[in-house]
């Protein structure tokens, strides 16, 4: 379709970070994870990789927490916990209009180590948090993008469910 204008995502504006409902970061990176399906090589006129959505390589997220805090203990907990990721973007249409978009992305994980801590005098302390992932869930102005499930065995992407197979088990 020539002419079509595709709405261009600008940069965010804010972030907010939870772990089991608390707020526990503001204004942070954070590093949402890779969904990566595992291939298998066919021959078909020589070799080809084909994605399998319901094998998954392993999720992982991160996030840069500023400061050495009772957020930061929450977030290394070593249990399996709920982190909900809001952020804020802007988003520019075909006349220029500008607006800002909510976005929330949802995971279930443990943290894979307490990450180290570095201190200097009049810089703020960072750290590392990398939490290995079992569920994410991410949603665009309301609007569910995918969802991932590994313990329920979901893969659902722009609303097809992709990785039920127990029907024909």
């Amino acid at each position: 379709m020539a002419g079509a204008f595709v709405n261009i995502c600008g940069p965010v504006v804010a972030d907010t970070a939870y772990s089991e409902g608390a707020l526990v970061a503001r204004d942070v990176s954070i590093s949402l994870p890779e969904v990566a399906p595992l291939t298998a090589d066919l021959q078909a006129m020589g070799t080809f990789t084909i994605p399998i959505w319901q094998l998954l390589d392993n999720m992982e997220a991160a996030l840069t927490k500023i400061g050495v805090d009772m957020g930061l203990r929450s977030l290394i907990k070593p249990d399996m916990k709920p982190l909900e990721f809001r952020w804020v973007q802007t988003v520019t249409d075909a006349n220029g209009n500008t607006r800002n978009v909510g976005c929330k992305a949802f995971i279930r994980g443990i943290p894979n180590k307490i990450p180290g801590i570095s201190l200097e005098v009049g810089s703020a302390s960072e750290s590392e948090v990398t939490i290995t992932v079992t569920r994410y869930n991410l949603f665009v102005d309301g609007h569910e993008m995918f969802l991932i499930d590994r313990l329920a065995g979901k893969c659902r992407i722009a609303g097809k469910e992709y990785g039920d197979v127990s029907s024909m088990l």
